[in-house]
């Protein structure tokens, strides 16, 4: 395989570690327990990020669990595509739970298998460059608040995703 251009790789890679980071942050703010996300929570967060049509379809629903019953049965065939996205997707987003982590932006709990915020990274305010960027930060956020309210069964049943 042939790179053009090295600086999009990371470059992407970095827009990856941030929507990560979003999604972990909300995740955490909005779980009951105030629990983190696990890692299988983590890993269907970029490919369904990176689909066009279902960032769309996100915009505009609800931040309760309801907004992503909507989507899930609005999208059903991009959704069954979610886990074969995840498994090629798969050293993007370790990569880029890498960066988060050598940023300090989050921790990992391996005896938990938790990912997790950490507490000494500064939280400000992000301005957006694109309009498409702001809307994959917000659907982020959203992707944190619906995960953070399905149990692991109900996450595995909808994602169509195995251990």
């Amino acid at each position: 395989m042939k790179i053009d251009n090295v600086f999009d790789i990371y470059q992407n890679c970095s827009l990856s570690a941030l929507l990560l980071y979003e999604f972990v942050v909300t995740y955490e703010k909005i779980n009951k327990e105030k629990a983190s996300p696990a890692l299988h929570h983590v890993l269907p967060v970029l490919p369904i990020l990176f689909t066009k049509e279902l960032i769309q379809s996100a915009k505009g629903r609800s931040n309760n669990v309801k907004g992503f019953y909507n989507i899930l049965e609005d999208n059903r065939v991009l959704f069954e595509l979610i886990p074969g996205k995840a498994n090629s997707m798969l050293e993007k987003t370790l990569f880029s739970l890498s960066i988060c982590h050598q940023s300090n932006l989050i921790d990992f709990d391996f005896e938990k298998n938790l990912v997790m915020s950490s507490l000494s990274a500064p939280r400000q305010k992000y301005t957006a460059p694109t309009l498409e960027i702001g809307d994959m930060i917000r659907i982020s956020r959203k992707l944190g608040g619906w995960f953070a309210n399905l149990t692991d069964i109900e996450f595995f049943m909808y994602l169509k995703l195995e251990l």
